[in-house]
């Protein structure tokens, strides 16, 4: 496991000296002796990933090269910081400071040889240290661990009452003939096993089954020992079938299982394939056969059934309280003085039953007082994933183990976040791309490295490691968390591999669990200049890579401590939080930050605090490799003409909007731009969009807060001009006038081949809104659709037949005008979710919109009374007639959400 971060740090050095090899011409000799090097350390991780991580020569051979790795990338960056500012320079200073640039790279070389000489050696005598003796499966390790785990999760946990009375209806379902695959999938710990087991021993299940049998797969298996583990089930084995091969105990265990009707648990299932190999030995019989597969991998529950899995949720807090007492006092009632700080530690839990059930047993052998128990609530995670017995490590770190080697940093990366914090996706994935975490295959169609993060993303939900806490309307991941044992893990494995360390108060930042410093420092909470200035890391700061400040208070301005103590940083996010007593200012030393990917900067502050930010910097935009820039907090912001030269920009938001002028010189244009919000539109931002100076633009938001500036021609005019963005796929527009004379993608052609999928309108006001729907509704190619807090103009709305062809999602929130809707046969055919809120004069939904085939979710909230008792004999007309589309009705009134109001922490 140990190598993960180690082989991308080699990986991301030699690609860089690849792609950079402009900047190291003058030392080409040393530069191809380092790449060397480096592909000889990687290459030894790659042949004993896996063959010996136990063993304490592998381990310390590691460290040397991780070691070896990081110094490296030091004297590798400092460098290259040299060369870049050296090309800054007038001609006398460029003579004057050369020759320190090649005596740097070449002592890096020098220091790769050591390390060199110990891979070779360590090639040389492979069998002497055992390496290849660790390659098979240790068999008796396996086995403890498996015991460790049973020892957890089949205690006899909790609750699982109604999740058990679901399965065991699905299971013995006698309308369903066919033999099916039923799933059960959660993260480890969650108590997938226990469920099974309740299961499997549930009354209802032996007396509909003929013949049951269990069976433990795990990670490693063998298909004769599984078929073996099935088979002694039903029949009694002789010396003769453990001589058999693979596929004779396939045909036997078919012959045993034909003509009855059976059930199998097969518990912890990792790969999809595993199906593939046994699925032949259980006939359909049209018996109504069941197999259960517990798993935390999504694939492969989607692998051997379309039935859709069960996925296990956590305990509540009064299930979890029940659990830890069961396991404290095993019987016995918890005293009084102690039920406030147990209910404490139950909720420190997060309601996964491994956490609590390894707490109890901890808490069962200490004393029962209350400065005991008042001693853990602090720490509890800490204490469950350092225990003596590694109950909870060693659970968690089997799903660690199987990832593959490019998810596994992007999986430890998610712990450099706070506790309960809840991460915005595009904010993760726009990260793990500045790290340098995504690689993108060469192949015929280059992919985005964007769209590879997200696909990462749902890789790791996908296997229980990372959990959504919501989706966007496209179904895409808009928030997400993990679980706080999970989160204590991940930076316990990355401060062991010296990947990032995370500081939460001014004593951790005085000191470091490591003897050198961390590459990325995540500061969260209230942080002193004392313990600022006083920091081993500030003084140290060429390591540190990527720099995160949380929410936190400061007295100072944590953007100049950032600018000065940290200069080699790729990564920079500085979330300030409210109560600051400092003015917020750009400082010239951010154009000295030669390395930077991504700076976000997030204020919430006093007013005249964020006033102090009159415009963006032109030094940034000097900056050679900055990718994202993100500001959060702050009035509307002029940007320096400079911007044009910036081909490497990807991504630019700001909250408070950004004021663009065209460019003053011909040819300059942000070719790499992908998504722009927002921009304060004025009378030249047609200019803008006419001259194609966005062609690879993908996502805009257009507005201004003041929608009588801007007549409707002038609207009209803008939104014209759009006709020029051919990859454009996300429009937003807000507090904006629209006219009756619209010309949106004005061309049939235009309509036709337009790549918009998602528009959103926000407090815009509509002159003739029949008239833009259908507009809106020859887009060809639109999925989303939302108009909030929007003036219509007009008493009805009415979609025609043959608009919105692809239309998925529809959204009208807070739209008081509107009291008609009207939907004609065939408008809208592949509409999936409606969502009505705050539509105060709305009296009807369509009739037509029930008959739609693909529609699955209606969900209306803060109407008037009468169109919610309409809506209410519908829903229990839809009920009773078996109707697949799900009509959800919620109470409350509707309140527009405060332009300004922050999030939690971003």
């Amino acid at each position: 496991m140990t190598d993960a971060v180690v082989g991308f740090v080699l990986e991301k050095l030699e690609s860089l000296l690849v792609h950079e090899a402009n900047l190291f011409r003058r030392v080409k000799g040393d530069v191809n002796l380092l790449r060397d090097d480096l592909g000889i350390m990687n290459a030894f991780l790659k042949d004993s990933e896996g063959k010996g991580d136990d063993h304490y020569m592998v381990k310390v051979l590691i460290n040397q090269i991780r070691d070896t790795a990081y110094e490296a990338e030091d004297v590798t960056n400092t460098y290259m910081a040299q060369v870049i500012k050296q090309r800054r320079r007038k001609l006398l200073m460029k003579l004057f400071h050369w020759f320190d640039h090649a005596f740097a790279l070449h002592a890096v070389a020098e220091k790769t040889q050591s390390v060199k000489k110990r891979i070779e050696n360590i090639y040389a005598n492979k069998t002497t240290f055992g390496i290849e003796a660790q390659s098979h499966v240790d068999e008796e390790a396996e086995q403890s661990l498996q015991q460790r785990r049973r020892n957890v999760e089949e205690e006899d946990v909790v609750g699982f009452i109604d999740d058990t009375a679901k399965l065991v209806d699905q299971l013995t379902n006698e309308q369903r003939l066919h033999r099916e695959v039923i799933s059960i999938i959660g993260m480890g710990g969650l108590g997938k096993t226990t469920l099974a087991r309740k299961i499997y021993n549930d009354a209802r299940i032996k007396n509909r089954f003929d013949h049951c049998a269990w069976v433990n797969v795990s990670q490693e298996y063998k298909t004769s020992v599984l078929l073996l583990d099935i088979l002694k089930c039903f029949v009694k084995l002789s010396d003769e079938m453990y001589k058999m091969s693979n596929e004779e105990l396939k045909v036997m265990l078919r012959d045993n299982l034909k003509g009855k009707r059976y059930f199998v648990v097969m518990d912890d299932v990792w790969k999809p394939r595993f199906w593939d190999e046994i699925r032949a030995c259980f006939p359909d019989d049209l018996n109504g056969s069941r197999i259960l597969i517990t798993s935390r991998e999504k694939e492969v529950a989607s692998h051997a059934s379309s039935t859709p899995p069960y996925f296990l949720p956590f305990l509540d807090k009064e299930r979890s309280w029940e659990l830890l007492c069961k396991k404290v006092f095993r019987g016995e009632k918890c005293p009084s003085n102690l039920e406030r700080l147990g209910r404490q530690l139950a909720k420190k839990c997060k309601g996964l039953p491994l956490s609590i059930v390894v707490l109890g047993g901890i808490l069962a052998n200490k004393e029962k007082t209350q400065q005991t128990w008042s001693n853990l609530i602090g720490n509890v995670n800490w204490f469950l994933i350092d225990d003596d017995n590694k109950r909870c490590s060693d659970i968690l770190a089997l799903s660690y183990s199987y990832l593959p080697r490019k998810l596994r940093v992007c999986f430890l990366y998610v712990g450099v976040f706070p506790e309960d914090f809840l991460i915005p996706a595009r904010t993760l994935i726009q990260m793990w791309v500045a790290e340098g975490f995504i690689s993108v295959e060469n192949d015929s169609k280059k992919m985005d490295e964007i769209d590879v993060a997200e696909y990462y993303l749902e890789q790791l939900i996908d296997r229980s490691l990372i959990l959504v806490a919501s989706r966007r309307s496209d179904g895409g991941v808009k928030t997400c968390r993990i679980h706080d044992l999970v989160r204590d893990y991940c930076i316990k494995m990355s401060i062991q591999e010296k990947f990032y360390e995370v500081r939460v108060n001014s004593a951790d930042l005085r000191r470091s669990s490591n003897s050198s410093i961390p590459r990325r420092l995540s500061i969260q909470g209230n942080i002193d200049s004392e313990s600022i200035s006083s920091s081993r890391t500030s003084n140290n700061s060429i390591s540190v890579g990527s720099l995160l400040l949380f929410n936190s208070y400061f007295h100072y301005n944590p953007l100049n401590w950032a600018l000065k103590n940290f200069r080699f940083v790729r990564l920079l996010s500085v979330e300030v939080g409210k109560s600051s007593d400092y003015f917020f200012t750009f400082s010239k030393e951010i154009g000295q930050l030669v390395f930077l990917r991504y700076l976000r900067i997030s204020f919430w502050g006093p007013i005249v605090t964020v006033g102090s930010w009159k415009s963006f910097p032109a030094y940034i935009c000097k900056l050679p490799y900055l990718e994202t820039i993100h500001l959060k907090g702050g009035a509307a912001m002029p940007m320096p003409n400079e911007i044009w030269m910036m081909k490497q920009l990807r991504h630019l938001y700001a909250s408070g909007g950004i004021e663009l002028e065209p460019p003053s010189k011909v040819g300059h244009t942000l070719s790499n731009l992908k998504v722009l919000s927002f921009v304060r539109v004025d009378g030249k931002t047609s200019i803008l969009f006419r001259k194609s100076l966005f062609p690879n633009l993908r996502k805009l938001h257009l507005g201004i807060y003041s929608p009588h500036v801007i007549d409707t021609s002038t609207t009209s005019e803008i939104l014209a001009s759009l006709e020029s963005l051919q990859n454009l796929q996300i429009f937003k527009l807000s507090d904006l006038k629209v006219g009756r004379r619209l010309d949106l993608f004005p061309s049939s052609s235009s309509e036709s081949s337009s790549k918009l999928t998602k528009i959103t309108f926000v407090k815009c006001e509509f002159l003739d809104p029949n008239h833009l729907m259908g507009i809106l509704g020859k887009l060809a190619n639109l999925q989303i659709l939302k108009i909030k807090n929007c003036d219509m103009s007009s008493r009805q709305l009415h979609f025609m037949a043959g608009e919105f062809p692809q239309l998925e999602v529809f959204e009208m929130i807070g739209v008081g005008d509107i009291a008609t809707w009207e939907l004609e046969t065939h408008a809208m055919p592949n509409l999936q979710h409606l969502f009505i809120r705050g539509c105060d004069d709305l009296r009807n939904l369509p009739d037509e919109l029930w008959s739609l085939a693909n529609l699955r979710m209606v969900e209306v909230s803060a109407i008037q009374p009468d169109l919610r008792e309409k809506l209410m004999i519908k829903q229990s007309k839809l009920k009773k007639e078996g109707y697949s589309c799900k009509l959800i009705l919620r109470p409350g009134y509707y309140s527009p959400p405060w332009p300004c109001s922050p999030p939690r922490y971003f």
